[in-house]
């Protein structure tokens, strides 16, 4: 958690207190421990590849601050964030330029083919919010955000969706869609270990260990 207390050390207290209020309630899998492990991922990758760390860093305090109203509304939460941005950053001394910037970095984490990831900064958030959804905290998601909508664990029906169904349809082929080198790195062994992970999950469904 070193690296997650330096990038919050670096920005206004305020500002982080504001930021973890937008998470009361919030479920497991999008909570503010997820916030401040992609934190923590942007911190490291960023730093390694050379990032600008303070846009870097409010983008990655504020990219899911709309989690909450997009569960009432429906609209994308990216959007809402990126919403909250300007007003948020000018009460603490940051330029609408600055404010810009984490905007877009914002928007590309939610990655669309119209709004791809582009600069350095859209790329590193991209990756760390997608390092969070594999490996062991990754599974562990998976199975709270099933819990929280009443989805079983397990299901013969192929057309029910289980955590299972989630690593095979999205959590696996999350490595290789990471853009940068470092997380790229980082992903082997988090992949790795969902692999074994489910092999192990299938053979005791079907009483083999």
């Amino acid at each position: 958690m070193e690296l997650v207390k330096e990038a919050l050390a670096s920005l206004p207290e305020g500002l982080v207190k504001k930021a973890e209020r937008f998470f009361d309630g919030q479920d497991p899998a999008h909570d503010w421990q997820h916030n401040l492990r992609v934190i923590g991922l942007c911190e490291r990758i960023g730093r390694e590849e050379g990032a600008d760390m303070q846009i870097l860093r409010l983008a990655a305090l504020l990219h899911d601050i709309g989690r909450a109203e997009e569960r009432r509304t429906g609209e994308c939460h990216a959007e809402i964030s990126a919403r909250l941005v300007p007003e948020l950053l000018t009460e603490y001394g940051y330029s609408e330029e600055q404010a810009a910037l984490v905007q877009q970095v914002i928007l590309a984490h939610r990655f669309r083919k119209e709004r791809p990831p582009t600069s350095l900064e859209d790329k590193i958030l991209f990756d760390a919010d997608k390092l969070d959804s594999i490996g062991a905290i990754g599974i562990a998601r998976a199975f709270a955000y099933s819990g929280v909508i009443g989805q079983p664990i397990f299901s013969d029906d192929p057309s029910v969706h289980t955590p299972a169904r989630e690593y095979e349809w999205k959590l696996s082929r999350i490595q290789e869609r990471l853009m940068t080198s470092t997380a790229r790195r980082i992903a082997e062994e988090r992949h790795t270990f969902m692999e074994l992970f489910f092999a192990q999950w299938k053979k005791e469904l079907h009483g083999m260990l």
